[in-house]
């Protein structure tokens, strides 16, 4: 039984290596993948890192530190040196997929998430709000769904105070161009009463 455990967890930690290994590379493949940045910015909860894949890889890098260098175990060298890379992979993953990206053609909250990526022409209105950190930018898109219908979602953003005059500027190109080009509809008050 107990040879059994060696091998399911030894089988596992080879498992959860490659996913998180493969998950990275989607993601790097994502990030080189992106054109027209404008602007990036991390947007982790850990002073702008991801939490856990942070905390994950802080923790398995002292105890692979203590138990292979210190305790001299040569023995769970290789269990250590998986956990070590599959926390390393899991880090670049979350790192990539937690930064916001302004684009040219719009607004890539998370690189690994296609319905977090908002076009420019999608946006319909946005709406300000300070916060300690920055500004909080919500904003208003629409997006049709399978029944021909208009779907409005909302996508809100923090950004970070040193980044709020360039991601203004982005704003002030991007889209109050296109609210000044719109033609307010005439409304025939007599249809609608009826």
């Amino acid at each position: 039984m107990n040879e059994f455990l060696i091998h399911f967890f030894s089988g596992l930690l080879v498992v959860f290596s490659l996913a998180s290994t493969l998950m990275a590379g989607y993601s790097l493949s994502n990030k080189f993948r992106l054109r027209g940045v404008r602007l990036h910015w991390r947007a982790g909860k850990l002073m702008g890192y991801p939490l856990f894949a942070t905390v994950f890889l802080l923790l398995i890098g002292l105890l692979s530190i203590t138990s292979v260098f210190i305790l001299q175990d040569s023995l769970h060298s290789p269990v250590f040196l998986g956990y070590f890379w599959m926390g390393t992979m899991w880090f670049i993953s979350s790192y990539l997929s937690s930064k916001h990206y302004i684009t040219d053609h719009g607004i890539v909250k998370n690189i690994n998430d296609p319905a977090q990526t908002i076009p420019w022409y999608h946006i319909v209105d946005y709406v300000e709000h300070p916060t300690d950190q920055g500004i909080l930018y919500m904003f208003s898109y629409s997006q049709p769904n399978s029944h021909e219908q208009e779907h409005f979602n909302q996508l809100r953003i923090e950004v970070p105070h040193s980044y709020t005059s360039k991601f203004n500027r982005i704003i002030s190109l991007k889209l109050h161009i296109k609210v000044d080009e719109t033609v307010v509809p005439k409304i025939n008050w007599k249809d609608l009463q009826s």
